[in-house]
């Protein structure tokens, strides 16, 4: 490498930094990093925070001649984090445990912390085997996100 000024050869570069410039870039990083740790490492559980409670199901003939299973729920949120876009899922299974079906539903509604939300689920044209009286029927919270800000 040649110096621009005399055009001698340089064979090293050093180049030092001051205690006063690590502590304006130390916390500029810590700045900088936040927003990332708020979606990777901050950002909480659904399954832990939200609680579904008082599931039923019932079986209406009102649209359609075929009929529809509605469920019907409620979420508690036993946090204190905002929850949006959460996704519930229904699953049915058999009097041996054998799975038959699922549903999903996504809310479109917030769930602010220590909150209670209702939701609904339609299942247009269910078989019989979903509407029998044997059949179990497991709600679960699939998915969510955490407001960041």
């Amino acid at each position: 490498m040649k110096c621009s000024n005399c055009g001698a050869d340089v064979s090293a570069v050093n180049v030092q930094y001051s205690w006063k410039q690590l502590l304006f870039i130390v916390p500029l990083l810590l700045v900088g990093f936040w927003p990332l740790a708020q979606l990777t490492i901050l950002r909480g559980d659904v399954t832990k925070d939200l609680v579904i409670r008082q599931v039923e199901k019932k079986l209406s003939f009102q649209d359609s001649p075929r009929g529809k299973l509605v469920v019907t729920g409620l979420i508690k949120n036993l946090g204190k984090r905002d929850w949006s876009g959460v996704t519930i899922e229904a699953e049915f299974f058999d009097e041996q445990g054998m799975f038959l079906d699922e549903a999903s539903e996504y809310l479109r509604s917030d769930i602010l912390g220590e909150a209670e939300e209702h939701f609904k689920m339609e299942i247009r044209s269910p078989g019989n085997a979903l509407t029998a009286e044997t059949t179990t029927l497991k709600v679960k919270i699939s998915g969510g996100r955490s407001k960041l800000f």
